[in-house]
């Protein structure tokens, strides 16, 4: 992640207002506090595939959790460019960037101490860079760790005026 504060660009719809009262350190706080995350890739033939991840703030990444041989993970093989849309009840924030398949021991351990907190039901564990399942004994199910660092982050207000703000790094 950019190691600058990012300035916000406000962005409106003709009847719009620009969403100006949300700063970025509000929105990394958003992200890091947030349970539900949606991840969009894009399937071979342009289709966009979205699904809901776990996941994770670490160090101005949002990393997130799939099976190896998920469509998801298998889409960005091909194409590592993606969005992670943070539902809110007032914002809606849209992260948009390239997901990197993490294999840092260290850096996945940081990763891995975070989900419990957050999802109380899963504590995964690291070998070999990839996550387990405290339940799959038999090391047959690993997962791969993605990080995605933002290029851009939207903003979009849900009351009246639907409005928006982005910033660029």
């Amino acid at each position: 992640m950019a190691e600058f504060e990012p300035t916000p660009e406000p962005l409106s719809s003709p009847r719009g207002t620009p969403l100006t009262a949300l700063s970025w350190a509000d929105v990394q706080t958003r992200v890091a506090e947030a349970d539900d995350f949606l991840l969009a890739t894009t399937d071979p033939d342009g289709r966009p595939h979205v699904v809901p991840v776990l996941g994770v703030w670490l160090e101005g990444t949002v990393c997130f959790v799939t099976f190896r041989q998920a469509r998801k993970a298998r889409n960005l093989a091909r194409n590592n460019g993606c969005a992670v849309t943070v539902p809110g009840h007032d914002v809606d924030l849209v992260l948009e960037g390239a997901a990197r398949l993490m294999r840092n021991a260290a850096r996945l351990q940081k990763v891995a101490d975070l989900f419990p907190a957050k999802y109380p039901w899963w504590h995964p564990f690291v070998r070999d860079g990839e996550f387990y399942d405290p339940a799959d004994t038999g090391l047959n199910d690993p997962r791969h760790v993605y990080a995605v660092e933002p290029a851009q982050v939207f903003a979009f207000g849900k009351e009246e005026g639907f409005s928006a703000t982005r910033w660029r790094f």
